[in-house]
């Protein structure tokens, strides 16, 4: 039986679940993105695509890899994010914490044209969205001849034939570790001549960059003359500077990339926005923006564009694995020994 208490609180109940259900269908997607031009370029290809298939505008957030790691690690039944942009090794880890639902193109349909190896390494719980690689910026008025090959410049460096004025990236930026990593593997694996090698270059290196922001003002400034950079940027700047040049220096260099992924217990909207991501449209804007290659097979790069993307031929994709455990103990010894 029901009495009148009970129906006056099946009553409230009801409607409470009426006043609050809009409430919680309409709370927008929330994703990530990188600043500047990535924003900008995920506004304009991405979340476009996304408004135009649902009909609602999602929430983005400008945070770097690892501030997006320990959001979703401090609440994972209810997290604050949706889709999550993260590092290499961060999407390693959070794949492996249980905090990343596993991608298939049965919830992403256009992931059926991303080839394996943008993938595999992170057991599909997550998928390269742009890469690129670290490259050579250098002043062509300053650096007639460039170096051809990575042991030449360092050895070049280490020697002071461009005086203090190189930079290259620090082990404890975000990047840093996978540099090193491709750095041991033209020195047979010696971890140790690759940090001597840091040390010896320190009296004619005028940073160490931690700063992608700082790094790229230094050179646009003429503060320095040859900047070990990503490439996207670097062509870019060199197509709107004559004096600047960017090339691969030989044996090629190694990706750096992008990975997106659907935070696991986040809105199941975030299949159709990492759907949008891959997708061929949205992925060639968003090369043409950035001046990254994208990884949708399906895309075609117009001539122009793909004179300035760096191939997947010459780049080599790290052993995450092989290294990721290693992370403390070179920046311990990048602390004492070179910083």
């Amino acid at each position: 039986m029901i009495t009148r208490l009970s129906k006056v609180t099946l009553s409230s109940l009801v409607a409470l679940t009426f006043m609050m259900g809009p409430s919680i269908a309409d709370d927008p997607l929330v994703v990530v993105s990188s600043g500047g031009i990535w924003l900008e370029s995920a506004k304009a290809n991405f979340v476009s695509c996304y408004e135009e298939r649902t009909g609602e505008q999602p929430e983005v957030l400008t945070i770097n890899s690892s501030e997006v790691l320990n959001r979703i690690r401090a609440n994972p039944d209810n997290p604050p994010i949706d889709v999550a942009l993260l590092s290499e090794i961060d999407a390693i880890r959070a794949g492996e914490e249980g905090l990343l639902e596993k991608l298939s193109a049965d919830n992403v349909p256009n992931l059926a044209d991303v080839p394996e190896i943008f993938r595999e390494q992170w057991n599909n719980y997550a998928t390269i969205q742009n890469f690129g690689a670290m490259i050579v910026l250098y002043n062509k008025e300053a650096v007639p001849e460039p170096p051809a090959d990575w042991k030449t410049l360092i050895d070049e460096t280490i020697e002071g034939k461009y005086g203090d004025r190189v930079s290259f990236p620090a082990v404890t930026m975000a990047w840093g570790p996978m540099f090193t990593w491709f750095l041991t593997t033209l020195y047979d694996g010696d971890e140790d001549m690759v940090f001597e090698k840091y040390k010896e270059m320190l009296p004619n290196i005028a940073n160490y960059w931690t700063s992608p922001v700082d790094a790229m003002n230094m050179f646009a400034a003429k503060e320095i003359d040859i900047l070990v950079y990503w490439d996207g940027r670097a062509y870019a700047f060199a197509e709107e500077n004559d004096w600047a040049g960017a090339y691969i220096p030989d044996p090629g260099a190694f990706q750096s990339a992008a990975m997106i992924a659907k935070v696991n217990n986040g809105s199941d909207k975030a299949w159709t926005y990492i759907d949008c991501v891959l997708s061929p449209e949205a992925q060639l804007g968003h090369s043409k923006m950035i001046k990254y290659p994208i990884v949708n097979s399906k895309v075609e790069y117009p001539e122009e564009l793909a004179a300035v993307l760096t191939p997947l031929e010459a780049v080599r994709q790290p052993e995450f694995r092989s290294f990721m455990d290693k992370i403390p103990d070179w920046i311990e010894r990048w602390n004492k020994e070179v910083r």
